[in-house]
């Protein structure tokens, strides 16, 4: 630490100091005639007055001590481990438990002579270590994400000094995105600590499969899977899918050729509803390295029937075709379509319905809505140059139209309201808004009971208005929606132009026939549960319990009793949480679960039931073959160098040849007043104190 000591003056102040230091003693002392002092005592008495003065005038020049602190940072070694189960799945299982943690550790301990070194295991997430060893490596993850590596090194070692990234994996990655994209900004080195085994081995395995989640009573759904055999040629393999104890597919397949790949399709049939669990498995007629990755589990909720949406139309119009591809793109819903001459099925059987430039002129539609008013359907109205306005306006939706002439027309833009809190549209959607085409209103006057309810407002040419282009109404016949102008089939295609696909105009058709087609729920406790779970993630379940008046209360205790496959049930209490009751049920294992809660308000008791899966996590089981070349290409493009086990006890002597991995000197300047150090004013107060002692001593005042 350097010490210096300055003022705003000029030097020469300083010697104003000291001749004013100098003339209080002479003063004082030098002219004194009584003689009340000897020679010896005088001089005392004089170099003590003269310090002083002279420290009390030099305090008037506002002195600072500047302090310069030098301090030392060691590089930063960060040492990741895979904590992943694939790492133990391999034939050196037993060597990654025992011998390579006491090999891992005698290289950190090395390198912590050095430098500041930082533990980390990751797998499906990146945890700290929290020791200056591993003391315990579990390989018990289920996934492995090495990228997140890279996101929790932006976090946490921005802006220090960073020596180097070292990183021991098999380069199994099966999470997050790939490495070598994510690490593109990195600037330290990178090492690979290359583990597991990249022989190929005599292995037959499913890797891959793809299914629909949601399946309808009755109808046929396809599980595509690719089926891989390693060395297995001439093996046959049996591919089978069974529910319990029934067999309900099953195939045989010649494996030809030593890497043997196939794409294969099962179709199944839609049982009765509710969740099915599924297990796909694949046998082989030889003996072969791993069972693990030969078994995948399928969980299939099967529903007794999609909902039924009536698209009628007055007369046809291509926004009817869009509407149609919209709502069938969700597999929950089936559209039926017809203009209103030629409708004649039954009403009632439908969740909801869009009235395309309905109500008309046509004599049919008064019947047509007092059917649906009776039959309390919600509807979406879509109104355009067809639509009779004095007709819309007495069905009591909510929303008027006035027309200021019977011919004037208005090129409408949307205009998203931020206080819409019906449902949140989507990032792309939000995104391409402002770049859709306009469509064909009425010019005239609008009422809507309330405006909140507008997803879209209207803008003419620059002209923000508050007239509403898109609004939802919650009557007391049912929901009702109304879309103040037709040509929705051009936001169609914009959206297709703009994004390359009709998700976002998909999207924001189903959430509004969702929004609509919503019964509401008058139960006073409500259970909810996801429909599947991942087996690495926490089973979260949550519950509201209502008083008479509809608050929300969590006084009373509320239970849940969840039973598995085989009977088994395991009972659980809610903890409060805000104003409402959350459960964790850890520990769930594979399988389907229903529940029963249940919860009691005086002498009322209110239940609830459902069920849920919990799906295993197979990700690391279906390929275990090491990832070297990743690891080198990682470590190569950043400077590091891939290091096998047997060589990691060299890695201290290559990054001491590194001359970017240094120690840093950080400078630190310090300014302090001398008015605020304590010791000055004990420093003056002890020299005015020991000059009147002397004084005292001599017999002076």
């Amino acid at each position: 630490m350097d010490l210096n000591i300055f003022t705003g003056y000029p030097d020469w102040y300083y010697i104003i100091c000291i001749i004013s230091g100098i003339l209080a003693s002479m003063v004082l002392y030098y002219r004194e005639r009584k003689n009340e002092f000897s020679s010896t005592v005088k001089w005392a008495l004089g170099v003590t007055r003269f310090l002083v003065v002279s420290l009390v005038v030099f305090l008037l020049l506002a002195p600072m001590f500047k302090q310069l602190n030098r301090t030392t940072e060691k590089p930063i070694v960060v040492v990741a481990q895979d904590n992943s189960m694939s790492l133990v799945m391999s034939r050196d299982s037993l060597h990654y438990r025992t011998g390579y943690p006491a090999d891992l550790n005698a290289l950190i301990a090395r390198l912590q002579e050095d430098y500041e070194v930082r533990l980390f295991t990751f797998g499906e997430e990146v945890r700290d270590a929290g020791a200056e060893l591993f003391d315990t490596l579990a390989f018990d993850e289920h996934q492995t994400d090495i990228s997140a590596l890279f996101d929790m090194m932006d976090v946490r070692f921005s802006n220090r000094n960073t020596g180097a990234l070292v990183i021991a994996t098999d380069g199994i990655v099966n999470k997050g995105v790939n490495p070598l994209y994510e690490a593109l900004p990195v600037t330290y080195p990178v090492y690979t600590i290359a583990l597991g085994d990249t022989s190929v081995r005599r292995d037959a395995f499913i890797r891959r499969v793809q299914y629909n989640r949601i399946a309808f009573q009755g109808n046929d759904f396809p599980v595509e899977l690719i089926l891989n055999a390693n060395k297995m040629d001439g093996a046959t393999l049996t591919v089978s899918i069974t529910e319990g104890q029934n067999m309900l597919k099953s195939t045989q397949v010649p494996v030809d050729g030593e890497r043997y790949s196939k794409l294969m399709r099962l179709e199944l049939t839609a049982g009765k509803p509710g969740t099915h669990h599924y297990v796909l498995r694949v046998k082989a007629n030889t003996d072969e390295v791993s069972l693990e990755n030969n078994r995948y589990d399928l969980f299939v909720d099967v529903l007794e029937s999609k909902q039924k949406v009536l698209i009628l139309a007055n007369s046809p119009h291509p926004d009817v075709a869009a509407l149609k591809a919209a709502i069938t793109s969700n597999v929950n819903y089936e559209v039926d379509e017809a203009l209103i001459n030629e409708f004649t099925g039954i009403l009632e059987e439908y969740s909801l319905v869009v009235l395309h430039q309905l109500p008309s002129a046509n004599p049919l539609s008064p019947r047509l809505f007092t059917r649906i008013t009776r039959a309390g359907l919600p509807a979406l109205f879509i109104l355009g140059e067809q639509s009779n306005t004095s007709a819309f306006n007495g069905l009591n939706t909510g929303a008027k139209v006035h027309p200021f002439s019977t011919s004037g027309r208005n090129e409408a833009l949307p205009m998203l309201n931020e206080s819409f809190a019906g449902f949140s549209p989507d990032r792309e959607l939000l995104r391409i808004v402002p770049m859709l085409p306009p469509l064909n209103t009425a010019f005239a006057q609008y009422e809507v009971i309330n405006a909140g309810g507008n997803l879209f407002q209207q803008k003419i040419g620059n002209v923000e208005s508050s007239d509403p282009l898109w609004t939802f109404i919650d009557g007391g016949t049912g929901r009702r929606g109304v879309i103040f102008g037709t040509g929705i089939w051009k936001w169609r295609m914009k959206s297709f132009l703009l994004t390359g696909s009709h998700d976002a105009f998909n999207s924001l058709i189903n959430k509004s026939i969702q929004f609509l087609a919503l019964k509401e729920d008058k139960r006073r406790f409500r259970v909810t549960a996801r429909e599947s779970y991942a087996g690495n993630e926490s089973i979260a379940i949550t519950a509201e319990l209502y008083n008479q008046s509809f608050e929300p209360v969590n006084e009373p205790d509320a239970s849940i009793a969840i039973t598995d496959e085989t009977g088994n049930t395991y009972d659980y209490t809610f903890s409060r949480s805000d104003e409402g009751y959350f459960l964790d049920a850890a520990g769930l294992k594979t399988g389907i679960y229903t529940y029963k809660a249940s919860a009691r308000i005086n002498e009322e008791v209110f239940t609830d039931e459902g069920g849920f899966s919990v799906m295993p996590v197979v990700a690391e089981q279906i390929s275990l073959r090491a990832s070297h070349s990743l690891l080198r290409a990682l470590s190569e493009k950043h400077g590091g160098q891939m290091l096998l086990p047997s060589d990691m006890k060299n890695l201290p002597e290559l990054l001491g040849q590194r001359d970017d991995v240094k120690p840093l000197i950080h400078a630190e300047r310090k300014y302090v007043p001398f008015i605020d150090i304590w010791w000055v004013l004990l420093i003056i107060i002890g020299l005015l104190g020991f000059e009147w002692f002397i004084r005292k001593w001599s017999g002076s005042y």
